[in-house]
């Protein structure tokens, strides 16, 4: 897919979109300052990590292992390290360099080949790229030649789509069978309850290694979590200060991560099952696809017949004229269709669906 965006029509869409009063995506921001003080709130009594030890990391880590479930976890500075740091445990636990990943995992388009280059691992990919990761994709493979396969939930890349929980628990036996770990992708993994009628905890016992993110649903600053059996973060520990994530101290990102626990978390199931009464409307207006047609996750990617760059001045006119944001930068450009990923958080939750169908329609009628 083609990317054709110049950087002032990026800077000008920016511009607008942080100084409009409504959007239908993630959460509502807040600049530097008013971040740093809810921080220095939640930082009164409390000591600096050192080195991965501490009351205050502990604890959150211990929270986070809690709700996925497993045993343990470690904060880690982010998921481009989390990643392919748990692919390289199983890998050499299994004297195996293969792993698993569909075309679309952000290991392979996102990382400039990390998990090659400094990790030692080769990829063999899974399934399509514009198709969800299925157990029959994986029942055709011949050879079993992988210490691990990474299955993302959501799959971020084709708007938020899910396997059934039939279909993953079939990937997940498929894996056991023939001693391939199982990696959950889960930095959205917090989407997944509403679809999966489960807890966190139960949708992550299916795999031997979890990874979430903290600010992508959470609005933290930055950071992940890798969670586990206790043996496994061990040795994630050790690989993370050989790796030079080991940070002397990571205390501004746990107190971001709880805040965004506190905040948004709970907001995440309503904001799925928004995604499914909001949906419809949007794909109702002329020129105006759903992928997927009915979303599975707090996110969806809208297809709309506009050309890239009169879509994004359409959009940043608007925001400027009405003070609403209606859609993302578009993530892809092709054939005459510009792909715009929804985001939904506590913004969009703020007005009804009818709102954002109406001011999206408005939008495009710019953008003719």
């Amino acid at each position: 897919m083609r990317k054709i965006m110049t950087d002032a029509l990026r800077m000008a869409y920016t511009h607008a979109a942080r100084t409009a009063e409504h959007s239908i995506l993630r959460h509502p921001a807040e600049s530097i300052a008013t971040t740093l003080r809810k921080l220095v709130a939640r930082a009164e009594s409390q000591h600096a990590d050192v080195y991965g030890t501490g009351e205050l990391i502990e604890t959150f880590e211990h929270k986070i292992a809690a709700l996925l479930g497993k045993p343990a976890a470690v904060f880690l500075p982010s998921g481009t390290l989390a990643q392919p740091l748990a692919l390289k445990i199983h890998s050499e636990r299994r004297g195996k360099s293969t792993v698993g990943l569909h075309p679309t995992s952000h290991l392979v388009l996102h990382e400039q080949n990390g998990y090659q280059k400094l990790w030692g691992l080769t990829g063999k990919l899974l399934g399509r790229p514009r198709k969800m990761l299925e157990f029959d994709d994986l029942a055709q493979l011949s050879d079993y030649e992988l210490a691990a396969i990474v299955l993302e939930l959501p799959m971020r890349e084709i708007g938020g789509q899910l396997p059934s929980w039939e279909d993953l628990n079939q990937q997940v036996e498929w894996a056991r069978e023939r001693d391939i770990a199982v990696h959950f992708d889960g930095a959205r993994l917090w989407q997944c309850p509403n679809f999966y009628q489960r807890s966190l905890a139960e949708i992550s016992a299916l795999a031997d290694s979890v990874y979430v993110s903290l600010y992508k649903d959470l609005g933290g600053i930055a950071g992940a979590v890798l969670a586990g059996e206790e043996d496994f973060i061990a040795e994630a520990r050790i690989w993370n200060r050989r790796a030079g994530g080991n940070l002397i101290s990571l205390y501004p990102y746990i107190l971001a991560a709880e805040q965004g626990l506190e905040e948004n978390l709970a907001s995440v199931k309503e904001a799925a099952q928004y995604a499914q009464e909001l949906a419809p409307l949007l794909a109702s207006i002329q020129g105006v696809t759903v992928n997927p047609a009915k979303p599975q996750a707090a996110m969806f990617h809208l297809h709309i017949a506009r050309e890239q760059q009169a879509l994004i001045q359409a959009v940043t006119r608007y925001a400027e004229q009405h003070d609403v944001v209606v859609l993302s930068l578009p993530r892809a450009y092709e054939n005459g269709v510009s792909i715009c990923e929804i985001s939904l958080g506590r913004n969009a939750l703020m007005h009804p669906p009818e709102f954002w169908a109406h001011h999206l329609q408005a939008c495009l009628n710019l953008a003719n």
